[in-house]
């Protein structure tokens, strides 16, 4: 792998620093907040950060917080291919994050569930890209459309990372199958993971999932066989990685204390597939992912 190509939505977060979350009609005051790039740019900043080119397709507005979201592409050195959408804006992430890190989301959709798959002609793919896709983005029925077009499209030699989100369990069977049909990576959290499984405990959930992967279905018979990998991340306990065919094993993380894990899972996923791209062994770069994802989180203080 030497690109990073990400079909993951852009949305500015409108991230607050809480005590608590409000009971319903409730409020609550802040002690803190910032407006900041999210969603699929965490991901691929933190790609960058270790050096990895990458390119971000997808559709951002042309508004107040598409200018933002633009100028944050810019400025982490991702390569956007497509022009803004004229006549909207780039979507909010309303984030809530309480004193255990903890954070609740309030999504408001905007011109990035606006990717026409008419557009993929301006994103050509190649053999040696690591192709990273979100669960959200399957959530709008356009972008929906364009990135169900774009996994047929995809170069067999290509890698497929797939992160599910929140949202990744309401998502029509026939879609998640596509994507564990095609993805040699999954990755999510745990709650993700057991909503997605049924199994409440991180791993047998992880088992579950590397049991669902297979990426040589499509690729066909005469290919050498690569296992798919599910990675399950459980907090300050690091992450499991299941790969097909092998029984899973946790990873642990590097103890440390940040005051917000909201982008947590993105910038470890960004990390990992840098690492990979290094050449680094899975297992090698989780370990590296773990630590590269807390180091990225450092300057969220409020």
């Amino acid at each position: 792998m030497d690109r990073l190509v990400s079909f993951g939505t852009v949305v500015v977060d409108v991230l607050s620093f809480v005590s608590n979350l409000p009971e319903r009609g409730g409020d609550v005051f802040a002690s803190g907040g910032t407006l900041k790039a999210g969603g699929g740019f965490i991901a691929m900043a933190a790609a960058r950060r270790e050096g990895l080119p990458t390119v971000h397709a997808g559709t951002t507005g042309t508004g107040p917080f598409g200018d933002l979201a633009r100028a944050r592409l810019a400025a982490a050195g991702i390569q956007t291919v497509l022009a803004a959408l004229p006549g909207m804006d780039t979507g909010l992430c309303l984030v809530l994050v309480e004193p255990s890190g903890e954070r609740t989301f309030v999504t408001l959709p905007g011109a990035e569930g606006q990717f026409e798959p008419a557009l993929l002609g301006q994103v050509p793919l190649r053999t040696t890209d690591a192709v990273y896709l979100s669960g959200y983005g399957l959530v709008h029925p356009v972008t929906r459309r364009a990135i169900l077009a774009a996994l047929t499209e995809l170069p067999g030699p290509a890698t497929l990372v797939v992160d599910p989100g929140p949202l990744g369990h309401d998502l029509d069977p026939s879609h998640l199958a596509a994507l564990f049909t095609r993805a040699d990576w999954f990755s999510c959290n745990a709650r993700e993971a057991t909503l997605l499984t049924g199994h409440t405990r991180a791993v047998e959930a992880a088992a579950a999932l590397a049991v669902r992967l297979d990426p040589d279905g499509v690729r066909g018979s005469g290919q050498t066989p690569r296992p798919g990998y599910a990675v399950v991340r459980v907090g300050a306990e690091g992450c499991i990685l299941a790969v097909t065919g092998r029984p899973p094993v946790r990873v642990a993380a590097i103890p440390a204390t940040v005051p917000s894990t909201n982008g947590a899972g993105d910038a470890h996923t960004g990390a990992l597939i840098a690492a990979l791209s290094a050449g680094r062994h899975p297992m090698a770069a989780l370990r590296y992912a773990n630590g590269a994802a807390l180091s990225f989180l450092r300057p969220s203080h409020p």
